[in-house]
């Protein structure tokens, strides 16, 4: 299968579905990712770019930049079209981008873009975010096996670690916390979790 990630800043892949991609990835399945912005307003766009490109060659993932600006992202039609550009280049079989109830103006508005981007895709899910809210996931992947290969695509934005707003907790533990809370919900120890726009259970079962 061919699947599209996108997210509005560098490491927002990683920490919502990152373990899934790596599954998938393992698994021989193409990934995509589209990241709209460099995250400037949170650090060196440069070392933002180089941890990304990091995290994708993990992955085997090609990376694409929408070329936005970090807080500045607007539900506009160039933004529509950027990321309907990169769904009509991929043709993706799956597309995964943040909820769209988030306290962050990009989440928001870079979901919004997308759902109308990706509005024939047959399978649409939206992943968790830090600053997600309002979010009640009822489609789960076990990440048990590789969440330290989550944890290690997330060391790949080490400039981010510690920038949680959270005194002396990290990321990776933030990752972790949420990735145990959403595990015990379906029953296992580490799981993502996600909610649908769209999903055809059909075809999960020819692609099994």
């Amino acid at each position: 299968m061919k699947i599209l990630g996108i997210g509005a800043h560098p490491d927002d892949l990683e920490f919502g579905c990152g373990g899934t991609l790596y599954k998938l990835a393992a698994r021989g399945h193409k990934i995509s990712m589209l990241v709209m912005t460099r995250g400037s307003v949170g650090g060196d766009p440069r070392l933002r770019l180089a941890e990304q490109e990091r995290a994708a060659a993990m992955l085997k993932a090609k990376l694409y930049w929408g070329g936005f600006e970090d807080t500045g992202v607007a539900l506009t039609r160039e933004l529509i079209r950027a990321a309907e550009e990169r769904i009509e280049a991929v043709k993706p079989d799956i597309v995964l981008v943040n909820h769209v109830s988030d306290t962050h103006q990009d989440h928001r508005n870079v979901a919004r873009a997308v759902e109308t981007a990706a509005r024939y895709v047959k399978n649409l899910l939206f992943y968790e975010v830090p600053t997600t809210i309002d979010f009640n996931p009822c489609i789960f992947t076990d990440i048990g096996a590789v969440i330290t290969k989550k944890v290690a695509l997330l060391k790949c934005h080490g400039s981010q670690v510690y920038k949680t707003r959270v005194k002396n907790l990290s990321i990776v533990e933030s990752a972790k916390a949420a990735a145990i809370f959403r595990g015990y919900q379906d029953r296992v120890k580490y799981a993502e979790g996600f909610m649908a726009r769209r999903l055809l259970l059909d075809y999960f079962l020819d692609h099994k």
